[in-house]
């Protein structure tokens, strides 16, 4: 059966140490904008619950290489994208 004391525990540690290295670098999310998430829309005024983002945990801020590692998954995206558009258009 699983800690989930423990591991809660290392999380937050992880979590500490991840906001203390992103703040030293500086570099705002490329996925969020620096918001640290989004808004999950639910209501038809708009409202609904937060979502952190995956890319920089809520910090709004990134490591140099989960930038990277953004830059090449954007890339491929688009490629994708690019190769099903020139699916579609060939008659």
């Amino acid at each position: 059966m699983p800690d989930y004391i423990k591991q809660s525990w290392q999380y937050r540690r992880h979590h500490e140490r991840f906001v203390r290295f992103v703040e030293s670098k500086r570099l705002p999310c490329m996925d969020c904008h620096g918001r640290g998430g989004r808004v999950e829309v639910i209501l038809d005024d708009g409202t609904g619950p937060f979502e952190a983002c995956g890319w920089c945990e809520g910090t709004g801020l990134m490591t140099p290489m989960a930038r990277g590692q953004w830059l090449s998954y954007r890339r491929e995206a688009k490629r994708a994208i690019a190769g099903i558009a020139q699916i579609e258009c060939i008659p």
